[in-house]
């Protein structure tokens, strides 16, 4: 017990070292909070209204009803890093603890009761205690209640971990990072389809087959259900039930811990193996093709980018973003042929070289990259070339789509956004160098803690605000754009269009200049953000 408290103690002192040296997770987290308090209040409300409302109208389906529903919330929690790319819960790194003489559970144990401070587990707190008040009509059966769905949410945090190891042990062997990578790709595409089918209407057979489990109560299987489950009969006052699915849920929970434990074993002692090896056929040496520094640069960048599984997966998913995009804007009726909602899908595409992280996929290789006499703006240029022209396929998709139904305007769509694109890009190199991120490198799990960025919901919600302070910058060269729209005359278009990407270069260019100065005074602190992956 006294090596699990210290432990405890030791992650949360980590932890506020990391907000203190790395400003990004501070600034994310108190960006984050006010949003955090205002839905964690929202979710407590329609949780305690939705609960009191099932117990008095249909008590009958109410343990059904919450199966499913905590069922639904569980499984969201543990694939959050493939839906949303933001894990819920962190998986700490415990590489330097395993030679210790502490047995694997009880770090396990560690890491699961250090993600209790985290702000997303603190916000779920006030909404499940606020369905047990639902649930309960007394101070004993509130407190059945509340252990029933405190419980649950504990279990939430030990799947969230036992899973997030098994997306850690994954990347130890290529191939399979790579099938579960274009697998993720899927299983987000399909649920981005969702809020199509919202605004179409067709969820009949979805909500058809939803009736149907519960009146099967088939999500009594689901051990995500079990504390659910305790807290509708513990508020009923069912103390035998309620006990029985606690020590059900609490048998799920050891469950969950034990996989943690086997594979933070398997993954840190090194007994997974890491992959297929690799045979040296020797062969040619290699050879550039593009000429210049800044050739040779971006030549390198989309090599790597080839290579790299995650980035290749970047590029399929700039194709099928703004196709998502113009779906969800097409049944809404803003895409029809007056091109309003074609000229937003193009602000949307351009704005995506917001966020590329110009030197994460640079790791350790960055002390190198930087050691060469080159001024740094070639560098930054360089970079933001190859993010662009990863975005290429997502114009060409705009493009398609434009012709398709407003031919007219895809000529400004297709201004808007490269206009788009190079500001956002110049911005993005402001976020690189003072907020800089280290992608993980083979082996290693993009979801752990005290990563360079930060990753987590504060590293998300810092993003959305630097996102929105781009697109401001953007704005005046996409109202140049716009104007003659508005105006009804786009014959205003041979002046406005060489405007606004006129505008936006001579911007990117001072961007850059602004960006080279700020790189040259923070080499030091970016080199040890990310060498040390601080």
């Amino acid at each position: 017990m006294d090596r699990l408290i210290a432990l405890v103690l030791v992650r949360w002192k980590l932890e506020l070292r990391g907000y203190l040296r790395a400003r990004e997770r501070g600034i994310g987290v108190a960006l984050g909070l006010p949003f955090l308090v205002l839905l964690s209040g929202i979710g407590t409300v329609l949780a305690f209204g939705a609960t009191t409302a099932l117990v008095h109208g249909s008590p009958g389906t109410a343990v059904a009803v919450l199966s499913a529903v905590a069922t639904g919330f569980g499984v969201f929690w543990v694939l959050s890093p493939l839906l949303t790319g933001v894990a819920l819960a962190e998986n700490h790194d415990v590489s330097r603890l395993v030679h210790f003489p502490v047995p694997l559970p009880v770090l396990a144990g560690s890491s699961l009761i250090a993600n209790v401070l985290q702000p997303m587990v603190l916000a779920e707190l006030p909404i499940a205690l606020a369905i047990a008040v639902a649930l309960s009509g007394g101070p004993l059966t509130f407190v059945l209640a509340a252990l029933g769905t405190l419980s649950t949410v504990a279990f939430f945090l030990a799947a969230s971990q036992a899973g997030g190891l098994v997306l850690h042990a994954l990347t130890r062997n290529r191939r399979l990072h790579d099938a579960a990578l274009f697998a993720a790709l899927g299983l987000g595409f399909a649920t981005s389809l969702l809020p199509v089918l919202v605004l179409s209407g067709n969820l009949r057979p979805a909500t058809g087959a939803f009736a149907r489990a519960i009146r099967a109560d088939v999500f009594a299987l689901s051990p995500f259900a079990w504390g659910a489950r305790a807290a509708v009969h513990g508020g009923r006052g069912d103390v035998p039930h309620a006990l029985a699915w606690l020590l059900l849920q609490a048998l799920a929970m050891a469950a969950a811990l034990a996989v943690s434990a086997f594979l933070i074993g398997r993954i840190h002692r090194g007994e997974l193996k890491l992959g297929p090896r690799v045979v040296d056929r020797g062969g040619a040496s290699a050879r550039m093709r593009l000429p210049g520094a800044i050739g040779a640069l971006l030549e390198k960048d989309l090599r790597v980018a080839w290579r790299d599984p995650a980035l290749k997966a970047s590029l399929f998913m700039g194709l099928v973003g703004p196709l998502v995009f113009f779906l969800l804007i097409s049944q809404t009726g803003m895409l029809s042929r007056t091109g309003n909602g074609l000229l937003m899908l193009a602000a949307y595409v351009g704005m995506t070289a917001f966020g590329s992280n110009a030197f994460g996929v640079e790791r350790r290789g960055v002390a190198l990259l930087l050691a060469f006499p080159l001024a740094r703006w070639r560098v930054l240029l360089g970079k933001n070339l190859g993010g662009m022209i990863f975005r290429l396929p997502a114009l060409l998709a705009l493009t398609i789509a434009g012709t398709a139904v407003a031919p007219l305007f895809v000529p400004a769509a297709v201004t808007i956004a490269l206009a788009a694109m190079m500001v956002a890009a110049g911005a993005d190199n402001y976020v690189s160098i003072l907020f800089p991120s280290a992608a993980p490198a083979a082996g290693q799990s993009a979801y752990a803690g005290g990563g360079a960025g930060g990753r987590g919901l504060g590293a998300a919600f810092l993003t959305a605000g630097l996102y929105t302070g781009a697109f401001v910058l953007a704005l005046p060269f996409i109202g140049l754009a716009v104007m003659p729209v508005w105006w009804g005359d786009v014959s205003w278009w041979w002046v406005s269009l060489p405007l606004a990407l006129g505008g936006a270069g001579a911007s990117y260019a001072l961007l850059l200049g602004g960006a080279e100065a700020l790189l040259l005074r923070r080499e030091p602190e970016l080199l040890e953000r990310i060498l040390g992956e601080a």
